[in-house]
């Protein structure tokens, strides 16, 4: 029995045959239903990299679990069983809540993720359409342009200039030429030589090309190699750094007054006993139980809130480094404006043509001088029109509901729709014209051509791009229905009308044509170097979102600075960055000298008086970012093609585009816009700015809280009487007054302001030395209400246990009214916006019940010995948890009335 050859060792018919498909119109929708529901979605077998495990022995690797572990086994060193068994308990309390927050945090990231949906464009019946990746099957014809990430393995039936990156599957960076041709060889290729196929995961770095798919999902040969689909190690991001550096600064602290204790003990002659007890309670005391858990949840709450305002965080980090952004580099087409592109006006020589219509609806009129156009009798007119529809890729479809949609290039879909409103159909044209060739069209050359073959078998080339650029490849002009020689003084002319046109910010393209037979040969990049004929312009226009003027106030008011780049033309540019508020340096704004030929001293400079670059190539936004970043400047950058990639991985925080962005600019990205919008980046930061100031609130009141109890045992000691918490009490304090309310506080509403303020510094630490004292001096003042409270029991004669219970109900009372001083920066916290975060409310109306439960519970009381508070004890608690309130808010009011004067 004869072995089947391999599909590279096929010809493209024989691939047709064997998957039952067409290489022109592809397979049937039935067909492609049927196939998907016997051979099943097109994706890898998914294995989730949160393991519940490894997220639970992660939890003991902080010091804080370190921290709690010591003062167990010294617990059960000195013979407290009870309070060692205690700590432990407290140990897995923490250990299990982490992992819950972690895991549901991880969870969240993951479907997060998978909200952004990879499509294809398919062709089916024929038509093109834009599918989900995971609804292809083996037989679909897959089209691909630059930029595509390729959505499954197949065998290539169409190639022009394409190269693909397939450094994922074979460890090569060079880019892959490809081609249809067959591989006629005995041997076993191996993946890196099959040129006429390409593989799932591999990407599209240049030309185009149409493919048949032959594997998908764990039959594709990614689905084969292991070991790409390992995950890799977690790295720390910042804020664990800087919670760990919290942590160590925690561990100092506890050692200090530890040993200050202990030789304060020794000289005074207390047992040793006693003093390893007191210095297990301190220790306890110092330890945030609530630290870890809080900043997963906030980190969780933020990402969520984000998504919800289309903006998808890719990594940790970036959520960090958002709130320290200083300088948004953000492309105009789509992210300043609409993204609605419509041809509004048409250039030829001596006349302005105004094309009605807005979108891709195909309904519109051709008026000159206010006159409709008879196009059957305007040549020069339509052999604009039909250039442009010939010179693209691009498709229009209606939908089922009646809405019309591009495939494709928005630019592009501009040509065609204005093509249908014409009446020109490219399903038609392509009927009778046979396209024999394509330079697709690069960011480097700026222009895109396509050679056909008439009806009459003569060839005809027809070409599209920048207006400078084609301007210099035409040396005739189509004028008056005639052809006539293109002068330098017409070219000039031409020149101005552009100019002009691009000062109404339109988007111009230079279109033009050429009718001369091929020889054998003959390739096409010959045929246009020169001997163009020049049919005109387009001005298409794409107007400014709603909201762009207002968002970049926002942003400027947050000192951040909006700096456009484009790759229009340097007219365009400043008639948009006038309409949208963005400030033209005329002077200052690049003419002739190219981004690359400046020093990055020069540019750096110019960045400084310069926020308007046009005519901005991939590798120009590179050296944009280097001199940005050499200023110490935060960037955030936006892209949306595969060239960007780069830029985007350079900037501080890469922001794809989740409509038009490539997959390849997805992937390097920080932060994927769902909706294309600049004002999504600003919502972001602000976003940002408010998780940043979440997590100083809770760290403020965890450590205010913690640092107060250990003042609280630490001033008892220096005044003589005995310590005034046991370690079970603290434990209880730290489990509940601090963990329950710490983790609420990751659901705080923005405070007013919170977009007026200065970017932080990133590599500040998130408790700066002001920072630590202003809360030392909380600490101390929240100490002082419960120390008065239980010195004064004392001296009235109470028992050393009811004693301590005012002491332990005192303190958690001040804790919980400590919750008003932090969650607010300015002023008493309890205002309107406290009903805003339902979590805080239920948060410490759990806490007072369960410290009252504390105190009057049998078997709770047993454990903490404690004892039911009477009317007369009640009244020391009061006593002792409004004072320290009062005397922050005085402070506070005084500190605002300064800053107002």
């Amino acid at each position: 029995m004869e072995t089947e050859k391999p599909t590279y060792s096929k010809t493209i018919e024989e691939v047709e045959a064997s998957f039952s498909t067409n290489k022109d119109r592809g397979l049937s929708s039935e067909s492609g239903k049927k196939r998907l529901k016997n051979s099943g979605e097109n994706r890898l077998e998914e294995k989730s990299d949160i393991s519940i495990w490894k997220i639970f022995f992660r939890q003991f690797k902080s010091i804080v679990m370190l921290l709690l572990t010591v003062a167990a086994i010294a617990s059960f060193f000195i013979g407290d069983f009870v309070e060692g068994i205690a700590v432990l308990v407290v140990i897995l309390i923490t250990a299990i809540l982490g992992l819950v927050m972690e895991y549901k945090a991880g969870k969240s990231i993951e479907a997060l993720q998978k909200t952004v949906h990879s499509e294809a464009k398919v062709i089916r019946d024929g038509e093109i359409f834009n599918i989900s990746t995971r609804k292809l099957v083996y037989g679909d014809l897959i089209v691909l342009e630059e930029g595509d990430k390729i959505p499954a393995d197949g065998r290539l039936v169409e190639a022009d200039e394409l190269a693909v990156d397939e450094s994922m599957l074979t460890g090569e960076s060079d880019p892959v030429k490809k081609d249809i041709e067959v591989l006629d060889s005995e041997e076993k290729v191996d993946i890196g030589e099959r040129e006429n196929m390409v593989f799932m995961g591999s990407a599209v770095l240049k030309g185009n090309g149409k493919f048949i798919v032959t594997a998908t999902g764990n039959n594709a040969e990614i689905g084969k190699i292991s070991k790409m689909l390992k995950g890799t190690e977690k790295e720390e991001t910042p804020l664990e750094k800087h919670l760990e550096q919290t942590g160590r600064y925690l561990i100092a602290l506890t050692l200090v007054i530890t040993g200050i204790v202990a030789i304060i003990g020794y000289l005074t002659g207390k047992p040793l006993e006693e003093m390893l007890k007191t210095s297990i309670a301190l220790a306890i005391a110092a330890v945030p139980e609530g630290l870890p858990a809080a900043a997963t949840i906030t980190l969780a709450i933020g990402m969520n809130r984000m998504v919800k305002k289309k903006a998808l965080v890719r990594n940790l980090p970036a959520v960090e480094t958002l709130g320290s952004a200083t300088v948004f580099c953000t492309d105009k087409t789509g992210t300043l404006t609409e993204n609605k592109m419509t041809l509004q006006k048409i250039i030829i020589d001596g006349r302005e043509i105004n094309v009605s219509g807005t979108g891709y609806k195909p309904e519109g009129e051709f008026c000159e001088g206010g006159e409709k156009i008879n196009l059957s009798q305007d040549e020069a007119l339509s052999l604009l029109l039909k250039t442009g529809l010939l010179c693209s890729d691009t498709v229009l479809n209606e939908k089922d509901n009646g809405q019309w949609e591009i495939v494709g290039d928005p630019t592009e879909g501009a040509l065609v729709v204005a093509a249908r409103k014409a009446g020109f159909k490219k399903k038609d044209l392509e009927e009778e014209y046979n396209r024999q060739g394509e330079i697709p069209f690069d960011s480097a050359r700026k222009f895109m051509a396509v050679h056909y073959k008439t009806p009459e078998n003569s060839d005809e080339v027809f070409l599209k791009g920048s207006p400078d650029v084609v301007l210099e490849m035409c040396d005739k002009v189509y004028q008056d229905n005639e052809i006539i020689n293109l002068s330098d003084e017409k070219k000039k002319e031409l020149k101005n009308k552009n100019e002009g046109l691009a000062k109404e910010s339109f988007r111009i393209l230079g279109l033009a044509y050429k009718k001369e037979e091929f020889n054998n040969d003959e390739n096409l990049e010959n045929k246009i170097e020169n001997g163009m004929m020049f049919l005109g312009f387009v001005g298409i226009i794409d107007p400014p979102r709603d909201d762009i003027q207002e968002s970049i106030d926002i942003a400027s008011k947050a000192g951040i600075r909006t700096i456009m780049l484009t790759g229009d033309q340097r007219e365009t540019a400043m008639g948009i960055a006038e309409n949208i508020g963005i400030e033209v340096n005329e002077k200052k704004m690049l003419k002739d000298t190219a981004i690359s030929d400046l020093s990055t001293e020069s540019l750096k400079e110019n960045l400084k008086q310069n926020s308007i670059y046009a005519k901005v190539t991939p590798k120009d936004k590179l050296s944009i970012i280097r001199a940005l970043k050499s200023s110490n400047e935060i960037v955030a950058m936006t892209g949306d093609g595969v060239n960007d990639a780069p830029a985007l991985k350079k900037a501080d925080i890469g922001v794809a585009m989740g409509i038009r962005g490539t997959t390849v600019a997805k992937e390097a990205s920080d932060m994927i816009l769902l909706n294309d919008r600049f004002s999504t980046i600003v919502e972001a930061v602000r976003q940002g700015r408010v998780i940043f100031d979440n997590i100083q609130k809770f760290i403020h009141y965890l450590l205010s809280c913690n640092l107060s109890e250990i003042l609280f045992i630490f001033l008892s000691i220096l005044f003589g009487v005995p310590v005034p918490l046991i370690a079970l009490q603290i434990l209880w304090l730290n489990v509940v007054t601090g963990v329950f309310p710490a983790l609420a506080m990751a659901w705080e509403v923005p405070e007013k302001g919170v977009m007026t303020k200065s970017p932080r510094n990133p590599d500040a630490p998130i408790i700066t030395n002001r920072y630590k004292f202003f809360i030392g001096f909380q600490g101390f003042i929240i100490a002082t209400g419960p120390l008065i409270s239980y010195l004064l029991s004392l001296h009235q004669g109470f028992e050393i246990n009811e004693a301590r219970t005012i002491g332990f109900m005192t303190l958690a009372m001040v804790h919980l009214l400590q919750v008003f001083n932090v969650r607010r920066k300015n002023g008493l916290g309890f205002d309107k916006t406290f009903f805003h975060n339902p979590y805080l409310i239920g948060a410490l109306a759990l806490t007072l019940v369960l410290q009252i439960m504390a105190v009057y519970t049998p078997v709770i009381q047993k454990i903490l010995k404690t004892v039911a508070l009477s009317y007369d004890m009640w009244l020391y608690v009061l006593i002792g948890a409004v004072i320290p309130v009062i005397v922050l808010q005085v402070i506070a009011i005084i500190q605002n009335r300064r800053k107002v004067g």
